[in-house]
């Protein structure tokens, strides 16, 4: 297995990672197939080396893309944002997620952070328990009601 930063080729597997990742976040269906401003924002990312992917014999199997300019309600001092992780479902288990991690954390302390966020769906269990596992504690909740 290699570690390296995404490069153009990875676009189509980064696509593929999003769309997975808000299937199991119970996305209304319209919101779940990749937008061109999805795209955009990947190969930006891209360009910033703000993606990380695992390979395996040359294919991407895994990624974790960070931010270090993002905003949330409620935190107020700087953070290492995670916008997302995808782990490809054959190689999930294996200790891949907790690379990536391991990997976000030396990029987020060379960079000055001292503190890691992302955000979890509650419909995605078994994120919220990996994350948990890593020593993320939940600091608050948006729920929502149809009315």
């Amino acid at each position: 297995m290699n570690l390296r930063y995404a490069v153009s080729k990875d676009l189509g597997f980064l696509v593929e990672g999003l769309e997975k990742n808000r299937v199991i976040e119970n996305r209304d269906k319209r919101d779940i197939k990749a937008k061109a401003s999805d795209k955009k924002e990947f190969n930006e990312a891209i360009s910033k080396k703000n993606i990380r992917v695992v390979e395996d014999n040359g294919k991407p199997i895994a990624f974790l893309y960070f931010r270090t300019d993002f905003k949330i309600m409620y935190i107020y001092d700087k953070f290492f944002w995670v916008d997302l992780i995808y782990v490809k479902e054959n190689y999930r288990g294996k200790g891949i997620g907790k690379l990536l991690y391991q990997d976000a954390i030396k990029i987020a302390r060379s960079k000055g952070f001292n503190k890691m966020v992302i955000d979890v769906f509650d419909s995605n269990k078994n994120s919220m328990k990996f994350h948990e596992k890593l020593g993320f504690k939940p600091i608050y909740a948006i729920y929502k009601k149809k009315i």
